[in-house]
């Protein structure tokens, strides 16, 4: 689910807000200061620009600030004037004690003499802004070695450096958008940033070379609200306001969709447009979950990706959304089910079809007391159980196993036909099985081949509705060139989004935001699982018990890499965290090899040109089989990285030098390693000395 899980892992300590302050109960000693104040303009001072805590719009201000300032004005009537500043001006006029009451101000010892400041600021995570290719990162990632650059005087690379110390290497850039270049030139690994900022790039300067990675709870921009001695009791009475905001009715990523859809600018044809179709009409197929993109709660409630990705639509572009669970797709407006093979839609007749939402490949899983099933083709001797109209029995039909096929009404159903014997096998994604294994309580299947075919998803809408395609289409990252045609002829046509409103600001906010989306199923993955430990050791007890391997790659070398990476890791005198990851994932190198004909993992004799090239493959495969678990970076960098070489003449990407991941270098040295001191057909075992 490579578009789905970016980081997957995110947002976890965001302050929360209300739409109001409730009720504030002001002290005595408050209301006669109010009183005498009344004769008095108190002036507020902001920072112009800080993103979700204060932004302006055509309708005036909007954001946390303005909605706290506009509560102040209610619970005490005072007469105030809100001066916004740019922020170099903004904190020379703290400095010199012209502000009665500052709301935005990042040290809050700042002119402490004269200003009074609330004890409890604000958090905002911090972000990390990459490349669109750099890995996925998440706050237990260790970023030793990493470069990361910054803005000059952003308290952020404060937080760095208490987080990661001398372990990363830090570069300032007098600007955001010399950091963005920096990024992109390869300088920097990471540009670190505070939520608002980096968002307020990402909207104002959306670039598909770039992506919001991360938001890190741990590197925290704290904003103060103070005011000058005087204002004590008024600045008091806005803490109160702060602490009495009802946190469960609005939250910040709330606040990052009004934000987004207030900087938005939609062109007159397509507001008209969704003026004229103010409901879209999204197709569910029935009675079929595919977690995590669509499924059924306890209580038949709908959740998922899906239906996540079309809240935020509804919520930035002001329509209605309904889902409507039907046997077929026809007279509804969208399909999110359109399926692609290997690039190739297979039911998109009658629609026009976007870029691909999610890509993954389909497993193939039978009962533990029964041999692998490596290949596709592989599945032409058994019978394979499937729900009916679901995307499994859509793609074996499609490739021609249709007398292999056992239909059922529910995934329930073919869950426990395999696992009674009634079926041999079944084929799925790796989230989805999982999920239906633990949710329906079967502890004997196990996962036993890959299907190479790369699948895709897709939304489609009518032929007939170019305008909605265009909308729909404009919130994915990347146009094919059959797509680019079509978009260059809706804007020769005068039908266009302005820049802001591209893919990229939306993937962003499905990546960097999706609490009610990605990050809750995560963590409801998670906790099905109940620790990431217990899917490892069961990938490693897979690969150990593969009889498919080479006698390189039985149980004990798996072991024993784990223990050298672990003891490699540990001398290097890297964080007790890293070492201990290391250890475990190292176990799972060779984990595509599942994926490669035993014609070539058994050849005794040296491999031709095109069985190394077959071979080379593992290392994609055992990424794309373990990318969509909720596994560590380390994890994947080491399936992917452990066949690169320091000189770049390896494989997996051609990395070279220090751009190849540290666990995957120190994984290749125990790999070489183990299998110098073993003996083999050609060669006597290697001592240590």
């Amino acid at each position: 689910m490579s578009k789905l899980i970016w980081p997957l892992f995110l947002f976890t300590s965001f302050l929360l807000f209300g739409e109001n302050g409730g009720d504030i109960n002001l002290t005595q000693e408050e209301i006669k200061w109010i009183k005498v104040a009344k004769e008095k303009e108190v002036l507020i001072y902001l920072d112009t620009d800080l993103g979700i805590l204060n932004y302006h719009t055509e309708n005036g201000s909007n954001g946390i600030y303005p909605d706290i300032i506009k509560t102040l004005e209610e619970v005490t009537r005072l007469n105030f004037k809100v001066v916004k500043q740019e922020k170099k001006d903004f904190h020379e006029a703290v400095d010199s004690g012209i502000p009665h009451i500052v709301m935005g101000v990042e040290d809050y010892k700042r002119n402490r003499g004269k200003y009074y400041y609330l004890k409890d600021p604000i958090n905002l995570s911090g972000v990390l802004i990459t490349r669109e290719d750099y890995p996925l990162t998440d706050y237990s990632t260790d970023l030793s070695g990493k470069t990361i650059v910054y803005v000059e005087g952003d308290q952020i690379v404060n937080e760095v450096i208490k987080r990661y110390g001398s372990r990363v290497i830090l570069i300032s850039k007098p600007s955001t958008q010399e950091a963005v270049e920096s990024l992109l030139s390869g300088e920097a690994d990471i540009y670190a940033d505070d939520l608002q900022d980096g968002l307020k790039y990402m909207v104002e300067n959306p670039d598909p070379e770039i992506k919001i990675n991360y938001s890190s709870p741990s590197l925290k921009t704290r904003y103060y609200i103070g005011g000058l001695n005087y204002y004590k009791p008024l600045v008091d009475i806005i803490g109160r306001i702060v602490d009495t905001f009802d946190f469960n009715r609005r939250t910040v990523y709330e606040e990052v969709l009004e934000y987004t859809r207030d900087k938005l600018h939609i062109s007159r044809e397509i507001e008209d447009y969704l003026k004229k179709n103010s409901t879209l009409r999204v197709f569910i197929p029935q009675n079929i979950d595919v977690y995590p993109l669509f499924y059924k709660d306890i209580l038949g409630k709908q959740e998922g990706f899906i239906v996540n990705y079309f809240y935020e639509i509804e919520r930035i572009l002001g329509v209605n959304i309904v889902f409507q669970e039907a046997d077929s797709p026809e007279g509804l407006q969208i399909n999110p089910s359109i399926m692609a093979i290997n690039g190739e839609d297979i039911n998109g007749e009658g629609f026009l079809t976007t870029d691909p939402y999610d890509e993954f490949q389909f497993l193939i899983f039978n009962r533990e007391d029964e041999k692998y099933i490596p290949h596709l083709e592989d599945l032409r001797k058994y019978r394979i159980a499937v729900q009916k109209n679901s995307m499994a029995d859509l793609f074996l039909n499609h490739m021609g196993f249709e007398e292999n096929l056992i239909a059922f009404h529910s995934q329930k159903e073919v869950i426990k036909a395999v696992a009674t014997g009634e079926a041999d096998a079944l084929i799925g994604g790796i989230q989805n099985t999982h999920y239906l294994l633990k949710r329906y309580n079967i502890k004997n299947i196990k996962l036993a081949g890959v299907i190479n075919d790369k699948i895709s998803m897709k939304f489609g809408v009518p032929r007939e509705d170019e305008t909605l395609y265009f909308v729909i289409n404009s919130l994915s990252r990347d146009f094919s060139s059959g797509i680019e045609k079509r978009k260059k002829e809706f804007l020769e046509r005068n039908i266009e989004i302005t820049k802001d409103f591209k893919a990229s600001i939306f993937i962003t906010l499905v990546s960097a935001l999706g609490f009610l989306g990605v990050f809750i199923h995560l963590k409801r993955f998670k906790r099905i699982y109940s620790k990431l430990t217990n899917i490892t050791l069961g990938l490693v007890g897979t690969l150990e018990s593969a009889n498919s391997y080479n006698d390189e790659d039985t149980g004990d070398h798996v072991k024993r890499i784990g223990e050298y990476s672990h003891l490699i890791a540990d001398e290097l005198k890297l964080p007790r965290e890293f070492v201990r990851e290391v250890g475990l994932y190292a176990s799972l190198h060779d984990i595509g090899k599942i994926g490669i004909p035993d014609s070539i993992l058994k050849k005794p004799g040296k491999l031709t040109r095109e069985e190394f090239t077959e071979m080379k493959k593992h290392t994609e495969i055992g990424f794309n089989l373990i990318k969509d678990l909720e596994v560590s970076p380390i994890a994947m960098n080491i399936i992917r990285h452990h066949h690169e070489k320091w000189d770049g003449s390896g494989y997996g990407m051609g990395l070279s030098g220090e751009d190849i991941p540290l666990e995957a270098r120190i994984v290749a040295l125990a790999d070489v390693y183990d299998a110098l001191c073993q003996k083999r057909i050609y060669k006597d075992p290697f001592s240590h000395e």
